[in-house]
């Protein structure tokens, strides 16, 4: 299984999240996505930010435990950015359609239902927690 890395993005009340529909599911995940050969999680994650939301990015801090064996789903970030302006790239732009969409927005952080998997709403609250 390939490890995941995740940006947490908060400003003020608002979190970074990209909104999915997919086979008639509607929720919400985090910008990230798989580590390349030669990545380390950190690189990853940028350049993850950088393809789904189109803002750069600086890493400020794990979130989480690195995870170990083949057990392990994603390693979270924090991740402070100097822009707002969302622009999907990447893969997703080419694959995004009705059926299968990818929309980066700025979602309150008190009215946010439907962020997967837990261990992403456990990241925020990690970050909520610290400012």
């Amino acid at each position: 299984m390939r490890i995941r890395a995740v940006a947490v993005v908060i400003d003020g009340d608002e979190v970074l999240v990209i909104h999915r529909m997919k086979g008639g599911e509607e929720y919400y995940v985090l910008p990230g996505g798989g580590i390349e050969g030669g990545e380390s999680p950190e690189q990853a994650c940028l350049r993850e930010l950088r393809e789904e939301t189109g803002l750069d990015g600086t890493v400020v801090r794990q979130l989480l435990p690195k995870p170990e064996g083949l057990e392990a789903e994603a390693v979270y970030f924090e991740v402070s950015v100097h822009s707002r302006q969302l622009h999907l790239g990447g893969p997703e732009a080419l694959r995004n359609g009705p059926l299968n969409s990818y929309t980066p927005t700025w979602v309150d952080l008190r009215q946010l239902t439907g962020l997967v998997p837990s261990t992403a709403r456990q990241a925020v609250q990690i970050v909520r927690a610290g400012r």
